[in-house]
């Protein structure tokens, strides 16, 4: 009887490190993926690639309901220093950013509908 409770205790205990490393990876997530889609933007030359891997993060962000206002927050960061970069007479990288600023104003757009429509069906259904 007495080793059945040890080993519901240890059970516990396994469950609950899982449980915390989940949610380490749920708060590390969202910014990798941020930084997934910039670092790929950056250095695969395939659009089409670029695109998919921009959708895939943008899918990811709705099935784990984070924060899509990352998306906007990212681009407009990323204009100020397409900006700073124009200034610096950069103007070829600065280009590129701005192409990236525009993909991550139309993830947050899309996602930020999502959320709308989402919460929309939830209000009704109460």
């Amino acid at each position: 009887m007495e080793k059945t409770k040890e080993m519901r205790r240890v059970k516990l205990l396994k469950l609950k490190i899982k449980l915390s490393k989940l949610k380490i990876i749920d708060e590390v997530l969202p910014y990798a993926l941020i930084i997934v889609c910039v670092v790929s933007a950056r250095f695969i030359k395939s659009e089409l690639i670029v695109f998919l891997i921009y959708i895939t993060s943008l899918v990811i962000y709705v099935w784990r309901r984070y924060d899509v206002r990352m998306f906007i927050g990212t681009a407009i960061f990323l204009l100020l220093t397409c900006a700073i970069l124009l200034a610096g007479r950069y103007e070829k990288i600065a280009n590129e950013v701005a192409v990236w600023v525009y993909y991550f104003l139309v993830l947050g757009a899309i996602g930020l509908s999502i959320d709308y429509l989402r919460g929309e069906v939830s209000t009704e259904k109460k």
